[in-house]
């Protein structure tokens, strides 16, 4: 037997012929089974590295009917609150079977179809996904495969479905609350129609709260960019300022943005027209993501777990599919605001 030739694939049973084990102990050993004496466990792993030695999934999957691979659909994988979401992920990942297939579908509905398409006939055995609308067709599709589902970045739709998600809602409200509290009553509102029921969300808290507070809202205090990117956060701001930059005062004193790329964008424009943060403006993101501390200043901003999110989803979608017990209880993460330098008080 020659284990160079790469047309004859490594089997078990040439991994325990080597490290002179049975091969229930290899099999035991490469899952990284307990039971398995951990002197002769790191034997036969040592003699699996060096015979390069890799489970031929194909024929496992065709013997256990299933592919031990993960969808992953996100809206916009462009957006560090994804990538954060799959780096957890992936990390899970790693100490399993379980290979995962990422597809972004940028707030595309068409794409989102394709994407879940892709994944039910590449027989994947779970989906963790983030839906553009998570009562609409394409989830319907989804569900009707009868394919075990997480769904992430949005609030509960079907009753029966497992959910991780942030509470959206005391989020907005933490975002609002916090500027009024600081002397704010003029609060520019900066969403994107991308994510429809998130700006849905954000407006009627937003109406919510101002009768709370009894502060007024003007209709120029909703702006939206097309896209949830630091690049349409700069134009939309820039043009908003430069149209009424003669007194440098649009009306309002501060904004609360639906994501830290449009807050980014935000600080762009400023820089370049040299308005100061927050002495003209007190900007408030959300979703508190790396790159928002080393902004000057820093930008205060509502923190969404991306790493308990990644790490909860991927962990229930995995028992979900390997147990009969299946786990329909969703995972709530209360969202917090990091205080920073870019909002002021104006009292």
């Amino acid at each position: 037997m020659k284990y160079e030739d790469r047309t004859y694939h490594l089997t078990m049973r040439d991994v325990a012929k080597a490290a002179g084990v049975s091969i229930a102990t290899v099999s035991r050993a490469l899952r990284h089974n307990k039971t398995v004496n951990p002197g002769t466990a790191n034997h036969v792993l040592e003699i699996a590295n060096k015979l390069n030695y890799y489970p031929n999934f194909q024929a496992k999957s065709l013997r256990l009917k299933r592919t031990n691979s993960i969808g992953i659909i996100f809206n916009n994988l462009g957006n560090p609150f994804f990538t954060e979401i799959l780096s957890e992920i992936t990390m899970v990942l790693n100490k399993t079977d379980y290979f995962m297939i990422v597809c972004d579908s940028n707030y595309s509905i068409e794409s989102e179809r394709k994407n879940i398409i892709s994944m039910i006939s590449k027989g994947v055995d779970g989906i963790i996904i983030s839906p553009i609308d998570p009562g609409g067709e394409n989830i319907k599709l989804l569900l009707n495969n009868q394919i075990e589902t997480v769904f992430i970045d949005c609030l509960p739709y079907f009753s029966d479905q497992c959910y991780v998600y942030t509470d959206q809602k005391q989020g907005i409200r933490l975002s609002i609350e916090y500027l009024v509290k600081n002397g704010h009553k003029n609060i520019l509102l900066f969403t994107c129609p991308q994510e429809k029921n998130m700006t849905d969300l954000f407006k009627s808290t937003y109406l919510e709260l101002s009768h709370k507070y009894g502060f007024k809202i003007e209709r120029e205090f909703f702006i939206e960019s097309d896209e949830f990117t630091i690049d349409s956060g700069y134009k939309v701001f820039k043009k908003l300022l430069t149209q009424d930059i003669s007194d440098k005062n649009v009306g309002f004193t501060s904004i609360a943005t639906m994501n830290d790329l449009l807050a980014i964008g935000i600080y762009k424009a400023a820089n370049e027209l040299g308005i100061d943060i927050p002495g003209n403006y007190s900007i408030l993101g959300y979703d508190d993501i790396e790159i928002t501390s080393v902004l000057k200043p820093p930008l205060t901003t509502v923190h969404q777990s991306r790493k308990r999110i990644g790490i909860e989803s991927v962990t229930k979608l995995l028992h979900n599919i390997n147990s009969q017990e299946k786990d329909r209880e969703n995972v709530v993460f209360r969202p917090y605001i990091v205080v920073r330098g870019s909002v002021r008080s104006i009292h």
